[in-house]
């Protein structure tokens, strides 16, 4: 039986990565690397956790996983072999709903515009459109073969212990810089008509796991709303605006578009998409209207950190300046010290909370990046002009 062909036909009727496991723990490895965004919120997306599960599972059950970011993952066996489908979701990104995973895992802010990028970037998708894909499949492929039952796995508990504190002064963007790398590399080459250049550009690119060319081929990337979402990501891009914050706006857009085929719906979305980063466009030069270049890759870099001790010597690299320098000029810019800018980006969020949640001043505190809960009130105060409590009391009224 051509297993191979059943992963292809599963891959290209459902959209989303389909791996077959023979016992084999690499390809689970690879797949712990690649898809599992935090151990401790994902611990059934570790090889060992799946090698098990895989291992002890029934011939004629379909397995659903959900993680506690509601991040799934499919399986089934069929003809001695297990598929896996997914990484994928089954409802939009929402931020409310991430600041609450996040907080109730004492997990700083900082992990939210990776999380962002991590959920949406991920195919959406029904696990009963699953069901009814794969049943149609198996059958065209033996139709002797039983009927499936189903069985959701909503996680493992965690043995209890001391509370998990989290650092991660340091998130990596690597995958996004090297692809829009590629794409403006490829742009200047087709604006110049270097036929030559183009063809090993693409050459290329087809050896890079996110490569341009990858969402050419996509279902999703064949119509004109996407190629306006690539061409509305270069103009803002050349803005000056962060490729993390471009990403975060047009990755939610593709997410959406692909989990639905009214057109309706899919201008809407594109409508959408056009305001949400032509705002922030508009917000980017506000904040950083005469700025040097140095010192606008410096707010970006804090504007991402901003609840993390900041290193000095990331941003003296950043911008080329000595520590002394760089204090200096980010004063004469901006008119704030960086300490003040941070505290002021901080106490932003909190307010936006303040108004928004009914979470508890401390969480508040915690999330934003203060531990010390009474020193967070003071610098709230100092910068907003009252106390988070006079100030959520206010915004209610």
């Amino acid at each position: 039986m051509d297993l191979e062909l059943l992963k292809k036909l599963l891959h290209n009727l459902l959209n989303t990565e389909v791996m077959i496991y023979d016992n084999d723990v690499r390809p689970l490895a690879a797949f712990e690397d690649t898809y599992c965004f935090q151990k401790a919120l994902q611990p059934m997306f570790t090889a060992n956790s799946l090698s098990y599960l895989l291992n002890s599972m029934n011939d004629t059950t379909f397995y659903e996983l959900v993680d506690k970011l509601n991040v799934c993952l499919f399986f089934f066996r069929f003809d001695q072999k297990v598929f896996l489908i997914g990484p994928y979701v089954r409802t939009e990104y929402s931020d409310e709903k991430m600041q609450g995973i996040l907080i109730k895992n004492k997990m700083p802010a900082s992990y939210a515009t990776s999380l962002r990028l991590y959920y949406t970037a991920l195919p959406l998708l029904a696990s009963c459109q699953i069901q009814r894909t794969v049943s149609a499949c198996v059958m065209s492929f033996d139709p002797l073969f039983p009927e499936y039952s189903y069985r959701r796995l909503l996680g493992f508990q965690e043995e209890p212990g001391e509370p998990k504190t989290y650092q991660q002064d340091s998130i990596d963007y690597s995958r996004i810089y090297q692809r829009y790398h590629a794409e403006n590399r490829l742009l200047k080459l087709i604006e110049k008509g270097e036929v030559e250049s183009i063809i090993q550009a693409y050459e290329d690119m087809q050896e890079e796991s996110a490569s341009l060319i990858d969402l050419f081929l996509s279902p999703v990337y064949q119509s004109p709303i996407s190629i306006l979402r690539a061409l509305a990501r270069k103009a803002a891009e050349r803005s000056g605006l962060s490729i993390i914050t471009i990403d975060q706006i047009t990755q939610k857009s593709v997410q959406r578009l692909s989990g639905t085929d009214n057109v309706r719906k899919q201008t809407q979305y594109c409508y959408e998409m056009l305001i949400e980063l032509t705002t922030a466009v508009r917000d980017h030069l506000v904040n950083t209207r005469g700025y040097s270049s140095a010192i606008v890759k410096v707010v970006e870099y804090l504007s991402l950190n901003y609840t993390q001790n900041i290193s000095m010597d990331a941003l003296c690299q950043l911008s080329d300046y000595s520590s002394s320098h760089l204090a200096k000029i980010f004063k004469q810019e901006t008119g704030r010290t960086m300490t003040q800018y941070i505290a002021d980006l901080r106490c932003r969020q909190a307010a936006e909370m303040l108004r928004e949640t009914n979470l508890p001043i401390q969480e508040i505190s915690s999330y934003v990046g203060y531990t010390d809960n009474n020193y967070f009130v003071k610098v709230f105060q100092k910068v907003m002009g009252n106390t988070p409590s006079e100030y959520r009391t206010s915004a209610m009224q």
